[in-house]
C-alpha cells in the first residue's frame, strides 16, 4: 500500500509532510460555543419568575438510544498549487449509537456506527480533479482506509488560518453524518416519544444543514425526540439582555443540585428553534468546583413551542428528570468530565474511540 504523500506526488502535487501532525487539543474535543450570541433571548413558556426550579428525579427513562460523533483532525501536507502553498488537512470522522434494550443492557448499533477517512484539500483543486484524484488514492491504498475527498475555502476568512479552515470542514463532515445518522433512525421510525435519543454535544445546527437532510413534515416532528447533552460550556459566555445581562458562570454556579435553569434560546425564530438549559447533577459538596457537575440539554421547538414563544415547562421538567436519572453508575475519575457525564453518552463515546485507528497507524497511511 502506497502512502497518500507519494500518490499525490505521483499526481503532480508538490508537497512536503508538515512538522505539527495534529490539529486537535483533545483526542475527541468538545463542540465549540461562541463567546457572546447577540439575541439570546428566555425561551420558555411560561417564563420562570426566579430563573431556576428544582426538578424531581425521574422513576424511569425514555431515551432509549444514545449517540456520540466526533472527530480527529490533521495538518498532514502542505501542497504547492500555483501561487498558493496550502495545507491539505486529513481527519478520521465517526458516529456510534448505542442502545438500550427492555432488558436494560446496552449494546451498540453496528448498523448505525460509521467511521470515515476525509481529505479536506482546498478548492484551488476544481471538483472533477478533486473526484478523479480520490479514485486514485482508493486505487491504491486497501479498501480499509479509503479516504474521501472534500474541498474547503481557503479565501472564506482573511484572519484564518487556511489549516483551521480545513478542520472546520471535516468537523462539518462529521456534523453531516450525525445529521444524516439521525435522518435513518427517523424515516425507519426508529426514534419515538417513548423512544428518544441523547446525542453527546449541542444540537447547534443550521438550518441549511437540516434542510438538506430532505425530511418530511411528519418527520421533522420526530426532532423534538432528539436530545442533546453537552458536558461542557464556557463560563464567560453572556446570556440575558439589557440590565439582566451576565456571564453564565454566575447564571449557574449557585444551581443546587437537581436544580434547572429557565430555557434560553439564540434563535428563536428560526426553522431549527431549539431551546437549552442548565442542570446540576452532582451535589456541590460532591465536587470540587461549583461549576462541575452541571450538564447543558437542549432540544428542538416544536411549531407549538415556537407559536407560544418557548419550550413548555413541563418538557423541560420531564427531561431534565430523566437525564437525572441516567447519570449513574458514573464512570467516576475515568474521564476529567465525570461529573457531567451520563453513563450511557461514555459507553457511546468508549465504543467509538476504539473503532478509530490510532495516531501512529492512521499517521503511517500518510507520510
Amino acid at each position: 500500500m502506497k502512502r497518500l504523500i507519494y500518490i499525490l506526488r505521483d499526481n503532480n502535487i508538490e508537497c512536503l509532510p508538515n512538522e505539527r501532525f495534529t490539529l486537535d487539543v483533545e483526542m475527541f474535543p468538545e463542540y465549540s460555543e461562541e463567546p457572546v450570541f447577540p439575541k439570546q433571548v428566555l425561551f420558555e413558556s411560561p417564563k420562570l419568575k426566579a430563573g431556576k426550579k428544582s426538578v424531581p428525579e425521574g422513576v424511569h427513562s425514555m431515551f432509549r438510544y444514545f449517540l456520540d460523533g466526533s472527530q480527529r483532525s490533521h495538518r498532514v501536507i502542505d501542497a504547492s498549487f500555483g501561487s498558493h502553498y496550502l495545507p491539505i488537512c486529513a481527519g478520521q470522522i465517526g458516529v456510534a449509537v448505542l442502545e438500550r434494550l427492555d432488558s436494560g443492557r446496552m449494546v451498540p448499533r453496528k448498523d448505525l456506527t460509521r467511521v470515515e477517512n476525509i481529505l479536506a484539500v482546498p478548492n484551488v483543486i476544481g471538483q472533477d480533479n478533486a473526484k478523479d484524484l480520490e479514485q486514485k488514492i482508493n486505487k491504491e491504498m486497501s479498501k480499509n482506509d479509503h479516504f474521501r475527498i472534500v474541498r474547503y475555502d481557503y479565501q472564506t476568512k482573511d484572519d484564518k488560518d487556511p489549516a483551521d479552515l480545513g478542520r472546520a470542514m471535516i468537523i462539518h463532515e462529521m456534523q453531516m453524518l450525525e445529521l444524516r445518522t439521525i435522518r435513518d433512525m427517523i424515516t425507519n421510525q426508529a426514534i419515538q416519544e417513548d423512544k428518544m435519543l441523547a446525542k453527546d454535544g449541542g444540537l447547534q445546527y443550521r438550518d441549511t444543514k437540516i434542510k438538506d437532510l430532505n425530511l418530511s413534515k411528519d418527520d421533522l416532528v420526530q426532532l423534538r425526540n432528539v436530545i442533546g447533552l453537552a458536558k461542557t460550556f464556557k463560563p464567560n459566555m453572556t446570556v440575558g439582555q439589557g440590565r439582566g445581562r451576565q456571564d453564565l458562570g454566575n447564571l449557574t454556579k449557585g444551581l443546587d443540585w437537581k436544580e434547572r435553569t429557565t430555557v434560553i434560546s439564540p434563535n428563536k425564530d428560526e426553522i431549527t428553534a431549539h431551546g437549552w438549559w442548565y442542570l446540576r447533577l452532582r451535589p456541590r459538596e460532591k465536587v470540587y468546583s461549583p461549576l462541575q457537575g452541571i450538564a447543558k440539554i437542549e432540544v428542538f421547538a416544536s411549531d407549538e413551542e415556537k407559536e407560544n414563544d418557548g419550550i413548555a415547562e413541563a418538557r423541560a421538567d420531564t427531561i431534565s428528570s430523566y437525564v437525572l436519572r441516567e447519570r449513574n453508575v458514573t464512570a467516576y475519575n475515568a474521564d476529567k468530565r465525570w461529573a457531567s457525564h451520563i453513563y450511557p453518552i461514555f459507553l457511546a463515546e468508549t465504543y467509538l474511540r476504539s473503532s478509530f485507528l490510532s495516531h501512529e497507524r492512521f499517521k503511517a497511511m500518510i507520510i
